[in-house]
């Protein structure tokens, strides 16, 4: 149980820190101008201001991807919990642990039929435990899919729009 409590408090500090550093990167210096600055002696077409959509664009992808890492996260957080769960069942799946479980019920039915349907429904919990944990990891990883697309088409928009690369955006500080 004091395991349980010790992870909490780490993933508590370790979520902490992630959204005390997304905070401080978003204080980002001022950037330079994404419009671009005419050269005497270049053309027109060179000179090619970032249009409405390909902004707007940008702005949705690096959204996309925030939500996309905020889903991830709270993912992360169900299966720390899953997977406490998981190491509690095991713990009390332990025969000393059923025995004493079993001490002070009083009941007609014999102890090994006791013993043997409470193993039966921690077992079955577990099982129950570990489907979660199978289900949670195939999320993670299309959620993983989805934020290097989301990552990529901020590169891209971004180099669309000859946009320095920002650290704080677009996953670039992963």
């Amino acid at each position: 149980m004091r395991t349980i409590q010790i992870k909490r408090v780490l993933v508590g500090l370790v979520v902490a820190l992630i959204l005390g550093a997304s905070a401080v990167a978003q204080q980002a210096p001022e950037r330079p101008s994404p419009w671009p600055v005419r050269v005497p002696g270049q053309s027109l077409k060179e000179e090619r201001a970032p249009s409405l959509i390909d902004v707007e664009m940008l702005k949705r992808a690096e959204y996309r991807g925030d939500v996309l890492r905020a889903q991830l996260l709270d993912l992360e957080m169900k299966e720390i919990d899953i997977q406490a769960r998981i190491d509690d069942l095991d713990y009390r799946l332990r025969p000393e642990c059923i025995q004493q479980a079993l001490s002070l019920v009083g009941s007609p039915r014999p102890m090994d039929e006791l013993r043997d349907d409470l193993r039966g429904r921690l077992e079955g919990e577990k099982g129950r435990a570990n489907q979660q944990l199978e289900l949670l990891a195939a999320t993670q990883a299309r959620l993983e899919t989805a934020i290097r697309d989301a990552d990529a088409e901020c590169t891209i928009l971004r180099e669309r729009l000859r946009l320095p690369r920002a650290s704080d955006a677009c996953g670039e500080n992963n």
